[in-house]
């Protein structure tokens, strides 16, 4: 595993926001700057800290094999692949949990969580199950993702903006460094355009232009005067 903290992703693991919120276009390195964010600083006994995928089987597939390379080179670290579960010699967990048994994830208090791919949950697996999880400690947490539309997690980032204690960062693919810029362009002249701002610019765009290609939120989406 290749852990990199350069100038970049540095800023963000350091940053002193409780809430830290990445918009990011694929293969930016989203998921190995969550891990970073995750197993940062000293881990307390007894600490429980959460990477949250949309589904169980998202976050076997992709996490799994990381959790192997961590539990490897950490000291007296157990992984017990059934639980997805890291156990540290200080009853410490770190665990990757699925979103879509939500009901499996209450109970339990948090030391630090990452919402992954977060505009692919139901909000109020946040609002509702994770956030109260962390309130006693005021414990912190980070969303990534990758936009879809104007949705919930556009919502979190924007918060990001204004909110004391969260902050929040929007990176294009070709940031990461891990996509050539060949690559970006053979994807630019393939897609549609919007979709490619999406997924590799990591834009917001609004899922009408599906309907009406020029609608455009920014342009065509006017404040109502009524003084």
């Amino acid at each position: 595993m290749q852990w990199q903290r350069d100038e970049q992703r540095t800023e963000i693991l350091d940053h002193e926001a409780r809430i830290k919120i990445i918009c990011a276009g694929r293969r930016f390195g989203k998921t190995m700057l969550a891990l970073m964010w995750l197993l940062d600083g000293e881990i307390h006994p007894g600490e429980r800290r959460w990477m949250v995928c949309p589904t169980y089987r998202q976050g076997r597939m992709i996490l799994l094999p990381l959790f192997r390379d961590i539990a490897r080179n950490i000291d007296k670290a157990k992984l017990r692949e059934t639980e997805l579960t890291i156990y540290l010699d200080n009853s410490a967990e770190i665990s990757i949990k699925g979103a879509d048994n939500e009901d499996s994830l209450r109970g339990a208090g948090l030391s630090r969580v990452v919402m992954d791919e977060y505009a692919y949950m139901k909000p109020h697996v946040w609002e509702e199950i994770i956030y109260p999880m962390l309130a006693t400690t005021q414990a912190p947490a980070m969303f990534i993702g990758t936009p879809d539309g104007y949705g919930h997690f556009y919502d979190i980032w924007q918060k990001g903006h204004s909110e004391p204690g969260w902050k929040s960062w929007q990176f294009k693919t070709i940031d990461g460094g891990f996509v050539p810029q060949e690559e970006i362009e053979q994807a630019r002249s393939t897609m549609d355009a919007r979709l490619f701002r999406q997924e590799f610019e990591a834009t917001f765009e609004t899922s009408g232009s599906r309907a009406a290609y020029n609608f455009e939120r920014d342009i065509h989406v006017k404040t109502r005067d009524d003084s």
